[in-house]
């Protein structure tokens, strides 16, 4: 960018970190960083302005590496530049910049990355599943180069099996999510005519059910416990609470709390309804008071003010938004979880968790599972099965739902 775009761009970037709520002395530190990147570039004769320059401005002036900032003074330093350019892309910026990991395109395949580049972006996917695809189709292109195959044209399926044999030193998840995203970039080369096989073909989906292993699930003892442990006394307690609550409570997915709003409450007759974001299937549910009056504290006491009027479950920190997706609402219980000091050795510490233990206690409560599936909002209690396995005591009842044959 040239001076002239450098100025708007800083100017929208500091009005809109306004009308987000950050603080002022946020907002003068921005200011100070930009403005003092800017007047480097104009003491350096530098006209055309990138994310190199400020990398070149952070080694020189501050000593340190942009993408390499492990200590929080220098992180502090790297965000408001990091921020400022992908404010210039894309019109927003992320609260928090992790180093990327990034790969540098071998230069027979810049073209076609930068296609895929624009196609990515023209999708309407969330930053890190953009960030992600690119990542993973960058890897590929790479790894091409360094076997010497400069057209992707003669990319066969043992070369795209080669290159899946290089995750295999990769914790399972981290595998599959690349796995998933390797799948997408391979269906897009092949409706573009760039490879003589699909995604689709090369990883063909298997459906199956994994009954090997009993899900994790805490005692209602356990439960009560996690929720005692949080020091509602806090903005941040009365957050945690009103989540934990809805979760041991109604177990409702992490997802559907972060996308809970007001207009879902019905404060008079006492219930919640909303549309599941998994399957799309409408959910009505009890407003117990377990969970009504701790989200009555934390709208009243604790939500912080936010142009968002609509969802309920607001960021502590500026930009006040909502959140995104499920990703938020985990990390809040698992440290909660953690922090409790109920034994989570072998166990899953996340929300969903606490649903699958919603489902076993209430079975153990002698709740029917026809009941169980309507609180979980399953269309079939063959899916609610999956939630009973830890209770091999209760397993028998699940044949009793199953009516007989009238045929």
């Amino acid at each position: 960018m040239n001076k002239e775009q450098f100025l708007h761009t800083k100017k929208s970037l500091l009005e809109k970190m306004a009308q987000d709520n950050y603080s002022d002395g946020m907002i003068k530190k921005y200011d100070w960083i930009i403005s003092h990147f800017e007047r480097h570039c104009m003491k350096n004769g530098i006209a055309e302005i990138t994310l190199s320059s400020a990398s070149d401005f952070i080694r020189e002036c501050f000593g340190f590496e942009m993408l390499s900032a492990p200590l929080p003074i220098q992180s502090s330093i790297r965000y408001p530049l990091l921020s400022f350019f992908e404010f210039s892309q894309n019109g927003s910026y992320a609260k928090r910049h992790q180093p990327p990991n990034s790969v540098d395109i071998p230069p027979c395949f810049s073209p076609l990355f930068e296609e895929y580049r624009i196609y990515i972006n023209g999708c309407g996917f969330k930053r890190g599943t953009r960030l992600k695809r690119l990542l993973i189709f960058a890897k590929y292109l790479s790894f091409l180069d360094s076997i010497n195959l400069n057209d992707i044209l003669h990319a066969t399926k043992q070369t795209a099996y080669d290159f899946i044999s290089t995750m295999k030193d990769f914790a399972p998840k981290t595998a599959r999510g690349y796995k998933v995203q390797f799948k997408a970039a391979l269906n897009w080369l092949y409706d573009n005519h760039y490879s003589s096989f699909s995604g689709n073909q090369l990883l063909p989906v298997i459906h199956c059910e994994d009954r090997n292993s009993l899900i994790s699930y805490y005692s209602a003892c356990e439960v009560a416990q996690i929720l005692d442990s949080v020091d509602t006394s806090t903005p941040k307690g009365k957050l945690e609470y009103s989540i934990l609550c809805l979760l041991a409570y109604l177990g409702i997915r992490a997802s559907d709390i972060a996308a809970l709003r007001f207009e879902n409450i019905n404060w008079n007759n006492g219930i919640l309804s909303f549309t599941q974001f998994k399957t799309g299937d409408p959910l009505t549910l009890p407003l117990l008071d377990e969970v009504k009056y701790p989200l009555i504290d934390y709208i009243k006491n604790a939500r912080p003010d936010s142009p968002d009027s609509r969802h309920v479950f607001i960021k502590r920190r500026a930009p006040y938004t909502c959140y995104p997706d499920g990703g938020g609402i985990y990390a809040i219980v698992s440290r909660c979880i953690k922090r409790s000091g109920v034994e989570i050795k072998g166990r899953h510490f996340g929300p969903h968790s606490l649903r699958h233990s919603l489902a076993t206690n209430l079975l153990s409560e002698n709740v029917p599972v026809s009941g169980i599936s309507d609180i979980l909002g399953h269309t079939s209690i063959i899916t609610t099965e999956i939630y009973l396995t830890t209770d091999e005591t209760h397993l028998k009842e699940l044949s009793l739902e199953v009516p007989a044959n009238e045929g």
